[in-house]
């Protein structure tokens, strides 16, 4: 027998309810077994229902009322978008300081009752006010890296991890600008991020020769607020060379690489490729030196402040396998900023230094400006160039042959 709605045992109970008060002992049992066998419920349930005074509406529920308001989801989404979208637990730390950062610049002033609620909003419930915001989208292109042969002996693999506390070892990468193909020149994007503050910097270059790549290196240690002790690169020929060989000896730089066909090796500068570079340029192909040039203004300025002074960073504290999955835990997010503030072996001086420039930034202002600067170099790559033309891309358009009737 199928189970009755909710609504047919409250007009069930109706029915019988008066007759049921003047019945005898004995029909008040049959009743009962009656009322028990069609509703499903239990005799002693039904005999608190049939004895007390009849209700045929539904209780409501008090449960808890709500904590926030719409008005805290507005400014949510408001300090959000000026941080590049991040996920809850990225975002959460980071709101108490940008409340207060957005309005020592006037940028967006965040009622007192609103801010401090804000403050106490915690990342999972950040998640679920910023769900329906959210829009994913990914891409992916393939590799232009060509193995870099002759020095590979003197350069060891290393497998191991080096000293993550302490700032100035990398990884390192080049991003190709290419589009759909990789034939003739094109700009790339050396990408360098330090392992334990998670600072990065980018620097373009037009093609892949080895002494544009060391003179891109050389700017980027400059910028760097340590010292470069490290650099972890793949098995590219550009990063595989004596010109850079030799510049780690006279420098005294630990030069090591990753091993050939295993990405995970070089994890972090190829996440930082992502957040970095392709999430930000995009897939589009820059071919001209006026490109490598705005490129290399977006990066040494807007870019470098918003990264590395807005954008938190969560780095792994352990990994632990339960059965068939793999647990991570996290520590706090920090931007690399402030763990460059927070190592201790980085100097007062540079600390100094840094706290001053980051005192005159302005997020909001340094997104807008990435995203000018973004839709000039687009409008400066619109006119089509020629495609060189190779083998390789001949083959690759699938030009239809016909063959004539005497070769059959």
């Amino acid at each position: 027998m199928p189970r009755m709605s909710m609504s047919a045992r409250r007009e069930y109970l109706a029915a019988i309810y008066r007759p049921y008060r003047h019945a005898t002992k004995r029909e008040k049992g049959r009743m009962r077994k009656e009322f028990c066998r069609a509703t499903g419920y239990h005799p002693k349930y039904a005999i608190r229902l049939l004895n007390a005074p009849l209700s045929l509406t539904p209780v409501p529920r008090r449960g808890r009322g709500c904590t926030y308001t719409h008005a805290d989801t507005y400014w949510l989404k408001k300090i959000w978008a000026i941080l590049d979208y991040p996920c809850g637990q990225r975002l959460q730390p980071m709101v108490p300081e940008m409340i207060a950062v957005l309005a020592r610049f006037r940028e967006i002033v965040v009622p007192s009752g609103v801010a401090d609620r804000l403050r106490e909003m915690s990342a999972s419930t950040i998640d679920r006010k910023l769900a329906r915001c959210r829009h994913e989208a990914g891409r992916r292109l393939r590799g232009t890296t060509k193995p870099g042969s002759l020095l590979k002996k003197q350069i060891p693999i290393v497998l191991s991890r080096w000293d993550e506390t302490r700032p100035g070892y990398t990884e390192l990468d080049l991003v190709a600008h290419c589009g759909n193909t990789a034939a003739g020149d094109f700009a790339s994007t050396l990408n360098v991020t330090d392992l334990a503050t998670g600072w990065s910097e980018e620097d373009a270059i037009l093609g892949k020769a080895q002494q544009r790549v060391l003179g891109a290196l050389q700017g980027i240690q400059g910028r760097l607020p340590f010292p470069l002790l490290g650099l972890d690169p793949d098995n590219g020929s550009e990063f595989i060379n004596w010109q850079l060989f030799r510049y780690c000896l006279e420098h005294k730089i630990e030069f090591t690489r990753g091993r050939p066909s295993h990405g995970n090796d070089n994890a972090h500068i190829e996440q930082k490729n992502w957040t970095h570079v392709r999430k930000v340029v995009g897939y589009q192909r820059l071919e001209t030196q006026g490109a490598a040039d705005h490129l290399n203004a977006l990066y040494r300025g807007p870019l470098r402040a918003y990264l590395n002074c807005f954008q938190p960073v969560m780095k792994l504290v352990e990994k632990v396998r339960i059965g068939g999955h793999v647990r991570r835990r996290y520590d706090v997010p920090k931007t690399p900023y402030q763990r460059v503030l927070d190592s201790p072996h980085i100097p007062d001086a540079t600390k100094k230094n840094l706290h001053a420039w980051y005192a005159t930034l302005n997020p909001a202002a340094l997104k807008r400006d990435i995203e000018r600067r973004l839709t000039q170099l687009r409008h400066l790559e619109r006119v089509p160039k020629l495609t060189p033309t190779t083998v390789t891309f001949q083959m690759t358009k699938r030009i239809p042959v016909r063959l004539h009737s005497q070769m059959s």
